[in-house]
């Protein structure tokens, strides 16, 4: 169970904090990611392929947007809570489910900044862990224009002791 009350997680529902700044889609970044994730589509790589595939510009690979949680794109105070207080023990959270919605691709050059909302939690009772406490978060991707590009949800599961069998 999370150090703080479920009401007091409830409370923090639809508050939202700017957790991204200045997140720069770079091509030597996207060709990186893409052989980190064993993806040989060429239109990672080359301008002209990604034109001959149909995009205005060089994509990134659907999950690069992850990256943008690495500490540097990060604003001053914002640390891995993401600005909200969950009480959660680090030891045990766990990833719970990753999805995103798209608006459009990410393109190299793009600068993108996230602005990311704590959108429902809830707990449920686990079968090795005891009560789970899960918190669903929303992140909104944003271009330079102010143009809405992508939501990435991310669920974070706080088990309630250890789960049972596993090894240390």
């Amino acid at each position: 169970m999370p150090s703080l009350p479920l009401a007091d997680l409830e409370a923090q529902v639809g508050d939202t904090h700017r957790t991204i700044e200045g997140f720069a889609v770079e091509r030597g970044k996207v060709a990186e990611f893409a052989r980190a994730i064993d993806d040989p589509d060429d239109v990672y790589l080359d301008e002209q392929a990604a034109r001959e595939a149909g995009y205005e510009a060089i994509p990134a690979p659907p999950t690069f947007a992850r990256t943008s949680f690495f500490p540097r794109y990060r604003p001053d105070g914002i640390d891995h809570n993401l600005g909200f207080e969950l009480g959660f023990d680090r030891a045990r959270v766990v990833h719970g489910q990753q999805r995103y919605e798209y608006e459009r691709p990410l393109y190299v050059g793009d600068t993108l900044t996230g602005d990311t909302t704590l959108t429902e939690v809830y707990q449920r009772d686990g079968r090795g862990g005891g009560t789970m406490t899960f918190a669903v978060l929303r992140t909104d991707f944003t271009d330079e224009s102010g143009s809405h590009v992508l939501s990435d949800y991310n669920t974070r599961i706080e088990t309630g002791r250890a789960i049972e069998g596993a090894s240390e």
